[in-house]
C-alpha cells in the first residue's frame, strides 16, 4: 500500500474518532491547502516538502483554525492540540515560520528538517528528516538542548500508530522512548495522559 493511501486512510480514521469522541478537534482542522501554495513554500524554504507532507497538507492544512486572525496566528486555541503529546499540527505557515526560526547560524537544524507538530508553548515535536536517502522521510523527535530522536519510521506510521491508540484508548510511544502516553477525553477536549513505561 503506498504511503498516500496509508496517510489517507490513517488521517481518516483520527478525523473520524475526533468527531465522535472530542468534535472540538475536528472544528479547529483546516482545510486543505491548494497545491500551488506548496510550490511557493518549497520556494521560499528553498527546500522540497515531503511528499508525504503534501498528502497530508492537502488533506487538512493544519489544526489552527480557531487561532488565526487577518492570516497570523493570535493565539494557540486548546482545540488546537489533538496529536500525541498534545502537540498542534503546523498548518503550511507555520511550518515555514517555525523553519526559519529554526534554521539560524549557529544550530544544529538542517535544511531538509520540516517541522510539522510542536507543544503550543514550547520548542518540542515532531518533524520530518527529508535528507536521508530513504524513500520515505522518518519522523524525528526533537526537543530544546537535545539532539533529535529517531520516531517512527515515516508519517504514515506515525499517523497509523495515533489512530490505533485512539481507537482502543491505549498507550502511544516514538520508538526508543519507553514513556507510554494515553488518550483521554474529558468535556469534549482530547489530552494524552502519562500511561506508565513500556517494557
Amino acid at each position: 500500500m503506498s504511503q498516500k493511501v496509508r496517510i489517507e486512510r490513517a488521517w481518516r480514521r483520527i478525523t473520524e474518532w475526533l468527531g465522535e469522541n472530542a468534535p472540538r478537534h475536528v472544528e479547529a482542522i483546516n482545510p486543505g491547502i491548494d497545491e500551488g501554495l506548496l510550490d511557493m513554500a518549497e520556494e521560499e524554504m528553498a527546500t522540497a516538502i515531503p511528499d508525504e507532507l503534501r498528502v497530508w497538507l492537502l488533506l487538512n492544512n493544519g489544526s489552527t483554525a480557531k487561532d488565526v486572525l487577518d492570516g497570523h496566528v493570535y493565539k494557540t486555541h486548546q482545540d488546537a492540540s489533538f496529536l500525541p503529546g498534545n502537540r498542534v499540527f503546523f498548518d503550511l505557515c507555520q511550518i515555514i515560520h517555525t523553519y526559519r526560526d529554526l534554521l539560524v547560524p549557529g544550530t544544529e537544524w538542517q535544511p531538509r528538517w520540516i517541522p510539522f507538530a510542536q507543544d503550543s508553548d514550547a520548542s518540542y515535536g515532531y518533524f520530518l528528516d527529508a535528507g536521508t536517502d530513504s524513500d520515505q522521510a522518518p519522523v524525528m523527535y526533537f526537543a530544546e538542548a537535545s539532539l533529535p530522536k529517531f520516531a517512527f519510521p515515516s508519517l504514515a506510521d506515525f499517523l497509523e500508530a495515533t489512530a490505533d491508540a485512539l481507537e482502543a484508548r491505549a498507550g502511544i510511544r516514538a520508538a526508543g522512548n519507553r514513556v507510554l502516553y494515553a488518550p483521554a477525553v474529558e468535556s469534549g477536549i482530547l489530552r494524552w495522559e502519562y500511561a506508565g513505561l513500556a517494557p
